[in-house]
């Protein structure tokens, strides 16, 4: 049971929570569709400057493992065993794969049914930066 000191706080909290929430997820939309926009103009060219503001448009490659079909591929070979990659319950070990692929202990055989695995993402982000006063 809520005190009516807590009840009055809610009473006021949540209607300013709520006409805030509102006017953010508005702001939100319009910013979603201005980024869009802006990254659409500049897909060739990633930096531009206008005023006090530069814009840059950064790529990051995003890739994770599909570690069903990774346990699938290398339990074919059975130094994947004994390597301790992949475990008795039949799943991959990634940091002992990942320690194996640094000190070079696994084929190329090995290293071809791994990239199979890899799945490539890329994120394009837009950054826009205020310039710094001289």
């Amino acid at each position: 049971m809520l005190k009516k000191a807590d009840k009055e706080k809610l009473n006021e909290l949540i209607p300013s929570y709520a006409e805030n929430k509102e006017k953010l997820d508005a702001i939100d939309k319009v910013c979603k569709s201005k980024n869009a926009e802006i990254k659409k103009i500049m897909a060739k060219d990633h930096e531009y400057s206008v005023g006090d503001y530069t814009a840059k448009i950064i790529i990051k490659n995003k890739d994770t493992i599909d570690e069903e079909l990774l346990c699938v591929k290398l339990s074919m070979f059975q130094e994947m065993y004994d390597l301790g990659i992949i475990k008795v319950q039949e799943y991959v070990d990634m940091q002992a794969l990942e320690d194996a692929m640094y000190k070079k202990e696994l084929t190329a055989e090995m290293l071809k049914e791994v990239e199979k695995c890899r799945n490539h993402k890329e994120v394009v982000e837009l950054r826009v930066t205020k310039k710094k006063a001289e």
